[in-house]
């Protein structure tokens, strides 16, 4: 356990200086990977951060602290909540709309962080000082307060897994053995001559489909569940005991090493 915080809060002061230090064709792609660091955490820091990430919606952000300027360029305001788990959360969730495109964060900051000519990477360097610099200490500080704590001890608001956004990596040879499981399956029932055609035409078209989720940055998890989880849990059954039925099998397991969130959702 000691080993995996070291290694987590290792990784966690590396990719935040990383996007610290980042100019602005860079940003969204560090700012991805540190967001990818924090589900990467050991429980049960896991779920706290997963809760935080859910806590304050988009919808909360854009009523409560959001405040658009009306006219003049960089006038506007960012209201934080006190509440030191709001103000986290809210932050949490601005971050992650920042790497939704390359030029999320620059074209935001514009408006909120502005600097003499508008240069971008001022822009960015202003951002990082007056948001995700202090967003990073407060957080850290945070977590280290709460690294034994469960997050039971937190109320949890009724948000179901299954509603949870996260980002993936695509580079991560977890993301890799996930995606080859689910192929390795796909192909086993095309090959197959056993079961219902139209039954299997139906399970190859929702596996095919989740496999061009997984090349999205982002996820929901319900998703994924509604269209790979009962499928792969068909296959198991109706092929059970046979190389199609063991493939899906192992594409379940796969898939819940790489997600963790999916575990007692399959």
């Amino acid at each position: 356990m000691a080993d995996d915080l070291e290694e987590f809060f290792d990784d966690f002061d590396h990719y935040s200086q990383e996007v610290s230090l980042a100019r602005h064709q860079d940003y969204a792609r560090l700012l991805r990977q540190w967001l990818r660091t924090l589900e990467q955490a050991p429980e049960p820091l896991r779920t706290r951060i997963a809760w935080l990430k859910s806590h304050f919606s988009a919808e909360r952000l854009g009523t409560e602290v959001i405040v658009r300027g009306r006219g003049m360029i960089g006038s506007g305001k960012l209201n934080w909540p006190e509440d030191l788990e709001d103000r986290l959360s809210s932050q949490l969730v601005l971050l992650d709309s920042l790497t939704e495109k390359e030029d999320s964060a620059w074209q935001f900051g514009i408006n909120f962080f502005p600097v003499s000519g508008n240069n971008i990477n001022g822009i960015i360097t202003e951002m990082n000082q007056h948001l995700f610099e202090p967003h990073v200490r407060e957080l850290r500080r945070y977590l280290v307060k709460n690294v034994d704590k469960p997050v039971a001890n937190v109320v949890l608001e009724g948000i179901p897994a299954a509603d949870r956004i996260v980002t993936l990596d695509h580079n991560s040879s977890a993301h890799q053995d996930a995606d080859a499981a689910l192929a390795d399956v796909e192909q086993k029932v095309q090959q197959v001559n056993e079961g219902d055609p139209e039954e299997k035409e139906r399970v190859v078209a929702e596996i095919s489909a989740a496999r061009r989720l997984l090349q999205a940055t982002k996820l929901r998890i319900g998703a994924l569940v509604g269209l790979v989880g009962i499928a792969l849990t068909w296959i198991a059954a109706q092929f059970a005991e046979t190389a199609v039925g063991h493939a899906a099998e192992w594409a379940i397991a796969k898939l819940m090493e790489y997600l963790p969130a999916l575990s007692g959702l399959f």
